[in-house]
């Protein structure tokens, strides 16, 4: 399909009856977070946002929310709408656009959702146009969507963004004790500030193999740490006896906004990674059983965390293996222009 122009994008946001727009404001974001809180729980999405979420975005130096992000208010000031489009501007091997609009539920199938889309499309487009330079990736504009929340599903097919990946959320209860095996030359060891930089850098090499992976710069990886979310006394390090390097980890989060919509609290472990010369020797195996072992010492009810389900490194099975079961399902859409 045709895509309109970035300005004839926001004149359609514009012809919407009774909804008004501007880029988010800090003091909107206690309203966003509302809001987004309603449709994710009308969309039983598996993931939801925080107001604290949005805070790390605002202040992020990364973010150009007076660009990126447009919110639409009706008459009353409710929120109806939002069109985020985050472009990231710190990498150039591929450049990125993460597309993460929403419509109220109760205004949805009035042509608002379509409009939207289009919108961040249209920005996403424009950037690429007014930033490229010789030597840049790819552009790639991506939509996160629960598999079975078809309406935004069918609205991303009918823009050219066919279904590329699936991710399954899988959670384990921690009802039992975890023995945790020893692994012949390597020792597992607590987060050390000092290694911060080894650790970003061992991770991007451990996922270089992985769908739609680019290394991070460094802002984007201490975002990552400094994130209201992360739990360093849970994060577990793999060292190599012989060279005292880091050869994996276990990056361990708590996401305290899905505990009440899921029923338990949950350890999460958003990025398990190791070494390709180190695997095959059970020590992603172990970063798991340490990390429920630490979950559990303190009060956690489940160990959880994201797979890609055509994950080329059989994570999946593995998961499986230790009595981590399935418990939601994404998809991601995605726009690609070379």
């Amino acid at each position: 399909m045709t895509l309109p122009s970035e300005a004839a994008a926001r004149d359609r946001l514009d012809e919407l009856p009774g909804i008004s727009w501007q880029p988010f404001g800090r003091d909107d974001l206690p309203a966003i977070a509302a809001f987004y809180t309603e449709c994710e729980t009308y969309d039983e999405n598996p993931e939801r946002s925080s107001l604290a979420d949005l805070e790390e975005f605002w202040d992020s130096t990364r973010s150009v929310p007076e660009a990126d992000t447009l919110v639409g208010h009706d008459a009353d000031g409710r929120v109806v709408a939002t069109a985020w489009a985050g472009c990231n501007r710190a990498i150039t091997e591929q450049r990125r656009v993460r597309l993460a609009g929403a419509v109220r539920p109760d205004r949805r199938g009035e042509g608002i959702g379509r409009a939207v889309l289009q919108w961040e499309l249209a920005h996403g487009l424009a950037w690429d146009d007014a930033t490229r330079r010789e030597g840049y990736g790819s552009l790639v504009m991506r939509l996160f969507v629960p598999t079975e929340q078809t309406d935004a599903r069918d609205l991303a097919a009918r823009h050219e963004m066919p279904t590329e990946r699936y991710f399954f959320e899988m959670s384990r209860w921690l009802d039992d004790a975890f023995d945790v095996p020893a692994i012949d030359g390597v020792r597992l060891v607590d987060w050390d500030p000092a290694r911060n930089d080894e650790v970003h850098r061992v991770m991007d090499e451990a996922f270089r193999d992985h769908w739609g992976h680019t290394d991070m710069t460094a802002e984007m990886w201490q975002e990552n740490i400094d994130s209201h979310g992360f739990r360093p006394d849970w994060t577990v390090l793999a060292i190599d006896d012989g060279t005292d390097r880091v050869i994996g980890a276990a990056m361990n989060y708590a996401w305290e906004q899905d505990w009440e919509p899921q029923g338990y609290t949950e350890g999460y472990t958003d990025q398990l990674g190791v070494l390709r010369s180190h695997r095959g020797r059970g020590i992603a195996a172990a970063l798991l059983l340490e990390s429920m072992r630490r979950f559990g010492e303190s009060g956690m009810q489940a160990a959880g965390l994201g797979v890609d389900a055509a994950n080329p490194s059989g994570a999946l099975r593995l998961y499986e293996k230790l009595g981590y079961q399935r418990t939601a399902s994404t998809c991601a859409h995605q726009f690609t222009r070379s």
